[in-house]
């Protein structure tokens, strides 16, 4: 899933990004940026912005709707951008070398709209800079990281922050105040039945693409609800399940099998080899390659 840096930022360099890994619920880049002027552009996605590193003393200055946002840029500084409005030219002073653009879709508000937890969309998220939530500053710290190092449950750990980061924009950073969400927050348990249906759906899939909303209609439960009662049923979250899961999957591919490692990575839902490797020696402490010999 892509989101519109490709036509909002022509012309700037692509760090890394989503647009090969299996995210369903939001798409993210890290861009760098030469300081000057960033075109007029009408977003179709809500977005997130965030200087990941930047020269010092960086200005930036954006306007829409005759709202203009001057602000000093460092590491950390945030700005939200509803979808469909028209956001005249950006200027920057200096050099952004790295910015993480994350994309919010329509698609992704579906769901929790239809199921009467959240009124709200890509078109009502504030118009905000300089943002200071926390919560937010820490699920983007979590994006940056994912895009950095993949992981082999990286599109389902994606889809559950998605899930939670439309509760908070709709709680706290909707340009219209909206109810709290009491069953997006609420706790819950999933039952032995229901749970054995997840976790088989999860085993008969390892070698396939698994979103949240796959696991949310096996147990029958809201796509707001789910991941707290899997967290509360098995004491991990469901993409740390899966991760474990796909690593014990690997290493008996490795130790057992002649499937090559490029196979494996591929097998273990990873974009490609170099990084499976580094994800499996992280976890392992050695290489793929290393962990094969043992057995040979």
């Amino acid at each position: 899933m892509e989101g519109h840096g490709l036509e909002k930022f022509k012309g700037t360099d692509l760090i890394a990004t989503s647009a090969t890994r299996n995210w369903t619920l939001l798409s993210a880049e890290l861009r760098s940026h030469q300081a000057g002027e960033i075109a007029a552009f009408t977003p179709q996605n809500g977005e997130i912005t965030q200087v990941i590193r930047c020269g010092a003393s960086a200005i930036s200055d954006r306007a829409s709707g005759g709202v203009r946002q001057e602000v000093t840029a460092r590491t950390g500084t945030m700005w939200l951008c509803p979808s469909g409005i028209r956001e005249e030219a950006t200027r920057l002073s200096v050099d952004f070398q790295e910015c993480l653009h994350v994309y919010l879709p329509h698609h992704s508000f579906l769901r929790p709209v239809a199921e009467g937890i959240v009124n709200f969309g890509p078109q009502d998220l504030r118009y905000q800079a300089q943002v200071s939530n926390p919560v937010v500053h820490e699920m983007t710290r979590e994006i940056a990281r994912e895009l950095n190092d993949e992981t082999s449950s990286g599109g389902l750990k994606m889809d559950a922050l998605a899930v939670r980061l439309i509760a908070i924009l709709a709680q706290d950073h909707a340009e219209v105040s909206h109810s709290p969400l009491p069953v997006a927050l609420a706790k819950g348990q999933l039952d032995r039945r229901r749970l054995n249906r997840v976790l088989e759906f999860i085993e008969t899939r390892l070698e396939s693409d698994i979103s949240v909303s796959d696991l949310a209609d096996a147990a029958c439960f809201s796509l707001f609800h789910f991941v707290r009662a899997f967290h509360s049923a098995m004491g991990r979250s469901p993409h740390a399940y899966l991760s474990e899961r796909r690593l014990d999957r690997a290493k008996q591919l490795l130790a057992y099998s002649n499937t090559s490692l490029i196979d494996v990575a591929f097998v273990s839902r990873f974009s490609g080899q170099a990084n499976f490797t580094k994800a499996f020696t992280r976890t392992m402490g050695v290489s793929p390659g290393r962990y094969r010999r043992a057995f040979r």
